[in-house]
């Protein structure tokens, strides 16, 4: 009799590795996407790659495997072409009598398993492996000679680091000029200092001339912090090496300047952005740090919350539209829109990025990089990707009305936009594109959505502690706090108290009364109480949430959080008998309209 067979996403269910809430959310992804579930799990954080495999593995009665524990004849391998092991991602283990145990991502392939049972007349038995797992084993069994199969094992260790230059035949040119930045304390310095700060979890290094000394800063968590101060009669050396690494011209030290590298240190790759500025004690250096590990992150790890991750998923299921994503410098908009373009990448889907510069790169998406001093513009190359048949399109920042025209019309004719925009909130975004020169229109029809976010920074974990309510009758028109929670300050957090950022968010969903409003050309304020009614969450109101769970504090929220948001809410009191509702319905009022 036939054995009904589990689904996979039952048995991770009743594994207890993923939970309702999360399979809704990858159904929700897989209706508009040709992607298997698992794969979508996988992208989304909620599972690993092996745990799906072991699944699929139980699913269809079939054995695990590690393809690297097996030791592969010559003879097994070439029962298999190479051509079809990289196609079909495949790879046979062992051969015992007339039985080819064969490793598969795909264990459901029976064309491919008829097709080699008939070509070497044996017996083909699956087994399950992971596709990252068959990549390497393919690449050690049928890839690269052994020479480099040892300078691969012999990595450099964590104190050899090694830069590199686009241009090295540039460095050759001004030889002359390198021997005071090429000493060996000097270059050890610079080196040290980067790599701390990639230990440190530094976003960006701050190398500042001051009048006696040299202040190196990092920002770690959004936040600067003194580090080391160099002496003085050291500066130009230091700042040389810091430029010539990232090639650039170290005899101008008139205009600003800006270059690129990146770091190999270990198993990490870094890219850096160096940019220098000229000031009354020499050039200050800003580097930042773009690390590529942990560059990419599933969107589950964001920190945004269930109803807005709901209503997003919703806007990246349609074929054609815009969201726009806004904040200020630092806020993490790029890092978001990677993040769900990363979701979205398939084999199905055209997907092309413009920005200034590619700050992460990652495969199966086209990257453009402008060059404005060429005259290739967002802009421009916008007109350019248009003719690319793509199904998506980001684009790093719309600055002016042409680009913003361009991407519009983009989204109103089959195509998914996604951009960002420099304000302070999700209303205002609607407004800066009207301010710009976008007729009222073209704004109402093609823009899906605004997603305003910020940063705060988490209690560090190892040092949280309960503390006593900080000038409670300051907040008695918030909602009700039980608990309050702060760090203390420890080695982990380096005596800061936070450990981390959390994104927080604010989702303006353009529905049909909305788009009609802005058609309107209403006043900002008409925008804000149609927002509420409809059930719209301010970044203040997910913030103090936030705060509630014991995330993050109220000192943090209040410094990152503008003032506009509090004399928001102002508008409308903060409910304290209902938590889902923290905003009174706005009271009355005689409806106006811009003139």
């Amino acid at each position: 009799m036939y054995k009904h067979r589990k689904r996979i996403s039952d048995i991770l269910m009743e594994s207890g590795l993923i939970t309702p809430h999360q399979l809704d959310h990858a159904l929700m992804l897989q209706k508009s996407k040709s992607k298997r579930l698992g794969k979508i799990l996988v992208e989304l954080g909620y599972v690993s790659e092996t745990q799906i495999a072991e699944a699929l593995a139980q699913q269809l009665s079939l054995p695990f495997v590690d393809c690297l524990q097996y030791q592969i004849s010559g003879e097994v391998k070439s029962l298999v072409p190479r051509e079809m092991v990289e196609k079909k991602l495949i790879l046979p283990l062992e051969l015992q009598g007339r039985n080819l145990l064969l490793a598969m991502a795909d264990p459901l392939d029976y064309e491919t398993i008829g097709e080699l049972a008939f070509i070497n007349n044996l017996n083909v038995k699956q087994a399950v492996a992971c596709e990252s797992n068959l990549l390497e084993a393919i690449e050690k069994n049928y890839g690269v000679e052994e020479n480099v199969l040892d300078l691969v094992r012999d990595m450099p260790k964590f104190d050899e680091v090694e830069f590199k230059k686009e241009s090295p035949e540039e460095e050759i040119s001004v030889q002359a000029l390198h021997k005071s930045s090429e000493a060996p304390a000097i270059v050890k310095l610079v080196t040290m200092i980067i790599v701390d700060a990639v230990q440190s979890r530094a976003s960006d290094i701050h190398v500042e001339p001051r009048e006696k000394f040299v202040l190196v800063r990092y920002r770690v968590d959004g936040e600067l912090r003194d580090i080391l101060r160099v002496p003085k009669n050291v500066q130009n050396p230091v700042i040389s090496r810091i430029k010539i690494i990232a090639n650039m011209d170290i005899t101008n030290r008139r205009l600003p300047q800006d270059g690129n590298s990146y770091l190999k240190v270990a198993e990490k790759e870094v890219d850096l952005r160096v940019s220098t500025l000229p000031s009354i004690y020499g050039e200050k250096v800003v580097i930042r740090i773009l690390n590529r590990n942990t560059g990419l992150i599933p969107v589950t790890h964001l920190g945004i919350p269930e109803f807005i991750f709901n209503q997003l998923i919703e806007i990246f299921s349609q074929p054609q539209g815009m969201l726009l994503v806004t904040g200020p410098t630092g806020a993490g908009k790029t890092t978001t829109l990677y993040a769900w373009l990363n979701q979205l990448r398939s084999e199905t889907e055209n997907i092309i990025t413009v920005e200034n510069p590619v700050e992460y790169k990652f495969e199966g998406i086209t990257q453009v990089s402008i060059n404005e001093a060429v005259g290739y513009t967002f802009s421009t190359a916008l007109r350019s990707i248009l003719r690319q048949d793509p199904d998506i399109i980001m684009i790093g920042e719309i600055r002016d009305l042409e680009t913003a025209e361009i991407a519009i019309r983009a989204a109103l004719t089959g195509h998914l936009v996604l951009s960002t925009l420099h304000t302070n909130d999700t209303v205002s975004t609607v407004m800066r594109l009207v301010d710009i020169g976008v007729p009222n229109f073209l704004v109402s029809s093609s823009v899906s959505g605004v997603l305003a976010q910020r940063l705060v920074r988490r209690i560090c974990p190892k040092c949280k502690t309960e503390v006593d309510p900080p000038n409670a009758g300051l907040y008695k028109d918030y909602p009700p706090i039980e608990h309050f929670y702060r760090g203390k300050g420890c080695a982990h957090c380096y005596y800061t108290g936070y450990y981390g950022q959390i994104g927080v968010f604010e989702l303006l969903r353009i529905n049909t009364r909305i788009r009609r409003l802005i058609a309107k050309n209403v006043y900002e304020e008409e925008l804000w109480d149609a927002a509420r009614e409809l059930g719209m969450k301010t970044l203040f109101e997910e913030a103090w949430s936030k705060v509630r769970e014991g995330i993050t504090t109220v000192e943090e929220v209040m410094a990152k959080i503008p003032d506009q948001y509090i004399e928001n809410m102002e508008r409308s009191p903060l409910s304290k008998d209902n938590d889902k509702e923290l905003l009174l319905p706005p009271p009355e009022k005689e409806p106006f309209k811009r003139p």
